[in-house]
């Protein structure tokens, strides 16, 4: 993680992912990264994600669940969890425009 990830992103910094369907959230206390990790060892099959752990937190990740999946108590199988994400953005583009 970078020292400015300790901050609230600025507007300039949340503008650089446009698309209305990314959302986009500072999280302080590590919360999703937490969560992420948990459901990733609980669910058998799970992406395993080749970057983006700095000292136990996942960080500049993407994950992507299918479409139709509903979020309850726990969270669903993840169907693709890399980054960081300047590097995996064409993919990305071609996993959305499917």
């Amino acid at each position: 993680m970078l020292t400015t990830d300790w901050f609230h992103p600025s507007t300039g910094t949340l503008a650089r992912v446009p698309d209305l369907r990314a959302i986009q959230f500072w999280d302080p206390k590590h919360l999703v990264s937490a969560e992420l990790r948990r459901s990733r060892a609980a669910i058998a099959g799970q992406p395993e994600p080749a970057c983006c752990d700095d000292g136990g937190y996942y960080w500049d990740m993407a994950v992507l669940y299918q479409p139709d999946e509903i979020w309850k108590e726990t969270l669903p199988a993840a169907t693709a969890m890399e980054g960081p994400v300047y590097k995996i953005a064409q993919d990305l583009e071609h996993e959305l425009g499917k």
